[in-house]
């Protein structure tokens, strides 16, 4: 699965005095906790404990996807400390054609744009991939991460960025990725299992691992069912399995074309 998070980067701007500044991590750490600083009208602003300005309900009750992101960069960090603790790079996933590293790759080129799309960074990230992440993609990733936290914690509600070279609102991005880090961090979570299972039972395992809070799964699903013919003509997912059973998960991994 490969929604275009990304898009077209919009032009660059000069350095305001809210843009994220990722310093207060340690990258030389990898087990150095997701957070990091940005200077804003409210002053410091920790992703750990940042107010994300669309917190409100909506009406049917439920978050929405841009106050969900923090909890679906916490499951998908989980994930790529799994992976690293395993030597699991290199072994395949659900996510056809790409192994573990390729998906943390892709991932964290997401991550690395959204400053930029939101209007608060001040260049545009190097490519994804060994250049970006190094060796170990642990230190780089909670960087990416933490910068993206930020973005969206001091971003203003009514932000546009440009999707597909189209103008869009924000939390159009926001679906995109929340989706994204649901289902690859499922990815990597089943991958890693079925390294330590061939039998078999490795991506059943995985399930309870996975996607961050149910929350976050509920919203992806709910997300999904209602746009169901736009992935489909998207051409980034794979055709819709017969879901293994009720479960929210189990429902979402079917409907992006996932086989557990």
């Amino acid at each position: 699965m490969t929604p275009d998070a990304a898009g077209s980067a919009p032009p660059e701007r000069e350095r305001r005095d809210d843009a994220p500044d990722s310093g207060s991590a340690d990258p030389a750490d990898p087990a150095a906790p997701l957070s990091a600083t940005a200077r804003t009208v409210r002053g410091a602003v920790d992703p750990a404990a940042a107010p994300l300005s669309a917190t409100a309900e909506r009406s049917d009750g439920s978050a929405p996807a841009r106050a969900l992101l923090p909890d679906g960069l916490r499951a998908f960090t989980a994930a790529v400390d799994a992976a690293a603790r395993a030597d699991g790079w290199r072994l395949p996933t659900p996510s056809s054609g790409w192994d573990v590293r390729g998906v943390v790759d892709h991932v964290a080129a997401q991550h690395a744009r959204v400053p930029q799309l939101l209007g608060l960074g001040t260049a545009r990230p190097a490519p994804a991939g060994a250049a970006l992440l190094g060796p170990d993609p642990r230190p780089t990733w909670r960087a990416l991460a933490a910068a993206s936290t930020v973005a969206w914690a001091t971003a203003p509600e009514d932000a546009r960025v440009t999707l597909a070279g189209e103008d869009a609102p924000a939390s159009e991005l926001a679906e995109r990725l929340l989706l994204d880090l649901v289902v690859h961090a499922w990815d990597v979570r089943a991958a890693l299992a079925a390294g330590r299972d061939a039998g078999g039972r490795g991506a059943s395992e995985a399930k309870g691992d996975v996607g961050g809070s149910g929350a976050c799964v509920e919203h992806c699903l709910a997300w999904v069912r209602a746009h169901q013919r736009l992935l489909a003509g998207s051409g980034r997912f794979g055709t819709p399995a017969e879901p293994r059973s009720a479960d929210p998960l189990d429902q979402l991994l079917a409907l992006v074309g996932r086989r557990p």
